[in-house]
């Protein structure tokens, strides 16, 4: 709150600024509207480029609420440094421009805050702890959809341009789901499908989900055959082993549902509160089975593969080619990432450097995993990429500087060598 009116007081002295020198001035001022305006133009790129960042998740919500404050604090004190070093020699001739000047500075901030009151967010904007529970997240879940249909709206672009990117489809297909278009969501779905997204467990349980969705929260028969295909590709796979539960206890099938069931229990975190949760879940359907109570020290834990802490690592090293170094600033950011050989192209394992960091070495595991279910040892073959991008945007953009490996295997202990030396048209 203290942030917004701080910065309300910003604007407001700004406007003070523009309406006073014409009235007090003895000599030209232009130059200190124009270096406030300067100021403030710099810190709107600086808050537009903190916004992309996180909206391609490359900085998590914590380092973004982090980096806007301190960019606001920096806004305050740099606007009050301009004040400061331009100094006015004021050479006020008639009484009447004073009374106006006083009228003026007295009167905008009131008009100001009046307006805001009247016309923008009201009191609910001027005291936003005043605003109802219900009203604040009807508000942010607003904000949330308006945002999610601008990305929609790159997303449904870009496969225009390439409709062979699969990675595309499926962020499409879950933007669709998210705003409740699950038609929409389950056409995208099948493109994913197509192109490669059959290999994945991940993608598949989120298609019988929407499939579900589609069918008025009813897993269908079809439903149940994806989900049965993607435990055959992981037979631990969570998210796919609680839906088979599910549409079997939808089905009156409650024996089935609880052999999903038990089989879910033992692959999440002893003592957790799904774990906890999960055996609430399987004790309402042995009551309704009239069998005992669920035994918990009787389970034992199992751990499958792909819980198992991971030793699969790729290791090598990152250079620039000497025909690239003319293209290239210092603070250029550098991405090393590593993809399925087939299926989706979402990265497996991604890190973020600089330019000025090169070359340098590099280790690609499991931990470095945008999403817990597709990571590097999910696969077996892999393509390491490196990609410098002159906007910082993951996304890659024509004019983007890139080099790449041959398919490799997750298993491989050689470390391999990328080189930067081509052009992303």
């Amino acid at each position: 709150m203290l942030a917004f009116w701080a910065i309300v007081a910003v604007f407001v002295v700004i406007t003070l600024a523009l309406l006073l020198p014409p009235l007090l001035k003895s000599r030209e001022v232009k130059g200190v509207v124009a270096r406030k305006d300067l100021t403030i133009t710099v810190y709107k790129d600086q808050f537009d480029e903190l916004e992309n960042d996180l909206k391609n998740n490359t900085i998590t919500e914590e380092q973004y609420k982090k980096a806007k404050i301190d960019l606001e604090k920096n806004l305050l004190e740099d606007v009050d440094k301009a004040e400061k070093q331009d100094e006015l020699k004021v050479d006020v001739s008639q009484t009447s421009n004073k009374i106006v000047a006083a009228f003026i500075v007295i009167f905008v901030p009131v008009i100001s805050v009046s307006l805001y009151s009247l016309w923008g967010a009201g009191v609910e904007g001027i005291a936003p702890e005043t605003i109802p529970e219900e009203t604040r997240l009807a508000q942010q879940q607003h904000n949330q959809q308006e945002s999610m249909e601008a990305m929609l709206q790159q997303l449904e672009d870009r496969l225009k341009v390439d409709p062979n990117d699969g990675e595309s489809w499926f962020m499409l297909a879950r933007s669709y789901a998210f705003l409740q278009r699950f038609d929409d969501s389950v056409a995208a779905y099948k493109k994913t499908l197509q192109l490669g997204g059959d290999q994945s467990a991940e993608v598949l349980s989120s298609y019988a989900d929407v499939l579900a969705m589609a069918a008025g929260r009813r897993l269908t028969d079809e439903a149940i055959a994806v989900l049965q295909k993607a435990t055959e590709i992981n037979p631990s796979h969570i998210k796919s082993l609680w839906l088979l539960g599910t549409a079997a206890h939808q089905n009156q099938d409650y024996n089935t549902s609880l052999k999903y069931w038990e089989r879910l229990y033992s692959l999440l975190e002893p003592g957790s509160d799904d774990q906890n949760q999960m055996v609430d879940t399987i004790n309402q359907t042995r009551n309704q089975l009239g069998m005992p109570p669920f035994e918990v020290t009787k389970v034992i834990p199992a751990t499958p593969a792909d819980q198992q802490v991971s030793d699969v690592r790729i290791q090598g090293t990152v250079s620039l080619s000497d025909e690239m170094n003319a293209k290239v600033d210092d603070s250029d950011t550098v991405f090393v990432f590593a993809r399925a050989a087939s299926g989706p192209r979402m990265p497996l394992a991604i890190i973020r450097k600089q330019v000025k960091d090169m070359p340098f070495d590099f280790t690609l595991d499991d931990s470095l995993a945008m999403n817990p279910s597709m990571k590097l040892s999910s696969v077996s073959q892999v393509v390491v990429s490196a990609r410098i991008s002159k906007t910082g945007d993951a996304m890659p953009q024509a004019g983007d500087l890139q080099g790449a490996s041959s398919v490799l295997s997750v298993g491989t202990r050689d470390p391999i060598a990328l080189v930067i030396d081509s052009v992303v048209q």
